[in-house]
C-alpha cells in the first residue's frame, strides 16, 4: 500500500506548461490537496516554491489566479504567505472578468476579494472562485 503524498503546486504546473495536464485539473487537485492538508508545515510545502510565468497569454492569466489562490489561502489559514506571490508579475495588465457577461460585471468588481483584485482577476465570491475550500 502506498501513502500519497500531495505534489507541490511549482511541481504541478509544470506539467500544465508542458502540456501534460489542464489548468483547471492542477487547480482541482492542488485545492483537494489543501483542504485535505490539515498540517500547517505540509500546506507550506505546497506553496513555497514559486510556480513558473508562461509567455502564454491564457497560461499567465491562471497562474495568476493561483497566486491569488495562494495569498487567499495562506492568509485565511493563518499559514505564512510565499513572497513570491507578492512580485508585479502576477498582476494582470488588463482585468480578466472570468464571466464575460457584462452585466455582472459591477457584481464581480464587488464581490470578488482582494487578493484576485489586487491581479485585476475578477469572478466573484471565493466560492465562485475556488469552492468551498
Amino acid at each position: 500500500m502506498s501513502i500519497y503524498v500531495p505534489m507541490p503546486l511549482a511541481e504541478a504546473w509544470q506539467k500544465v506548461l508542458t502540456g501534460q495536464e489542464t489548468v483547471l485539473i492542477v487547480l482541482g487537485d492542488f485545492l483537494d490537496d489543501w483542504r485535505r492538508t490539515l498540517d500547517p508545515n505540509e500546506r507550506q510545502r505546497l506553496v513555497e516554491d514559486p510556480i513558473c510565468d508562461s509567455e502564454n497569454t491564457d497560461k499567465h492569466r491562471w497562474a495568476c489566479f493561483l497566486a491569488a489562490t495562494i495569498e487567499y489561502l495562506t492568509v485565511r489559514d493563518g499559514i505564512p504567505t510565499p513572497s513570491w506571490v507578492f512580485d508585479s508579475r502576477w498582476t494582470l495588465p488588463q482585468p480578466w472578468f472570468l464571466i464575460p457577461h457584462w452585466k455582472l460585471r459591477a457584481w464581480l468588481l464587488v464581490a470578488t476579494p482582494p487578493p484576485w483584485k489586487r491581479r485585476r482577476i475578477f469572478g466573484g465570491d471565493e466560492t465562485m472562485l475556488i469552492g468551498r475550500v
